[in-house]
């Protein structure tokens, strides 16, 4: 069902007053009495509908189970009310994990929100995280579009992203279920997940399977899907239709090496000093690759990546 009343058409420089350039969470804690912190059974609450089929990074799930065990829940989960229950809206890594841990009652904070709010809410609450699911944050930009009628437009001033990789993003909803799994528990990267949502389904499995058994980096996992394109359009034109080979599987992708320069550590003396200096020498095989390279080094160096002392 589209809504054409939808809250960003109404007032989007309101909505992102309301919902803050600060940290999301942080926000609505602030604005929400300790009153409104209520101890909530588990069996009273369910996932969010939306993000179900999102998998969670067993890795997070794990360091939120240490940190409940240690210290408990810094923050509530906040829930809305959602046919008779309470849906969780954000946190639901710390729910995930509660549940593993078997906990009987959990802090929530209960806000009373539209589907459309909700949605933007949690749209809201994972970009501002540093490591966002991307399967989750596809899956309700979706929604919003289906369910609403945003536009591409709309969404990437909300995510101050451009309408292309709003675009990018919801293609990789085209991949299968299996590998949309390996994205949302972060064993596929974004880089990875949308190179490869250029195939067709059929090849798409043999991909993913080459990539992790070779490592392959984005750059290369692009390479690979063009010269699969470039196969698939040969076959095209020979109109050979009993061949059901997999190209992916023809393809070998030469491994370049990714320093371009040998780097050593050699301990040397000076002036019979006692005292033992390390320097620090790096080797590139031509012009081009030392210029590169100290542009590197200087762009790590301003950027405090990379500290010399």
């Amino acid at each position: 069902m589209r809504n054409s009343s939808k809250i960003l058409k109404n007032s989007l420089k309101k909505l992102v007053n309301r919902f803050g350039r600060e940290d999301f969470v942080s926000a609505i804690l602030k604005n929400s009495p300790k009153e409104d912190i209520t101890n909530t059974s588990l069996k009273d609450i369910t996932d969010n509908h939306y993000l179900k089929k999102a998998k969670i990074d067993e890795v997070k799930i794990t360091q939120a189970e240490k940190i409940i065990k240690e210290s408990g829940f810094f923050d509530p989960i906040i829930v809305r009310e959602y046919q008779g229950k309470y849906e969780v809206v954000i946190g639901r890594v710390k729910y995930i994990a509660a549940k593993s841990l078997k906990l009987e009652t959990i802090p929530v904070v209960v806000l009373q929100l539209s589907e459309e709010e909700s949605l933007l809410c949690m749209l809201k609450e994972i970009s501002d995280r540093k490591t966002m699911n991307i399967y989750e944050l596809a899956l309700i930009c979706s929604h919003l579009k289906k369910d609403f009628d945003y536009k591409n437009k709309e969404l990437a001033d909300f995510l101050n992203q451009s309408s292309s990789q709003i675009s990018n993003l919801l293609q990789i909803l085209s991949l299968p279920e299996e590998i949309l799994a390996e994205i949302s528990m972060n064993r596929l990267s974004y880089g990875h997940a949308k190179a490869i949502s250029r195939l067709p389904s059929n090849e798409v499995l043999a991909a993913v399977q080459k990539i992790q058994k070779e490592h392959l980096s984005v750059r290369e996992t692009e390479e690979l899907v063009r010269r699969a394109k470039v196969l698939l359009e040969d076959k095209k034109d020979s109109n050979d239709g009993n061949d059901s080979s997999i190209v992916i599987e023809k393809i070998e992708i030469e491994k370049k090496d990714k320093r371009n320069e040998l780097v050593n550590v050699e301990k040397t003396k000076e002036n019979n000093e006692a005292k033992d200096e390390l320097t620090l020498v790096i080797k590139f095989k031509d012009k081009k690759a030392l210029k590169d390279g100290l542009k590197k080094l200087n762009r790590m160096i301003k950027k405090e990546k990379c500290v010399i002392e």
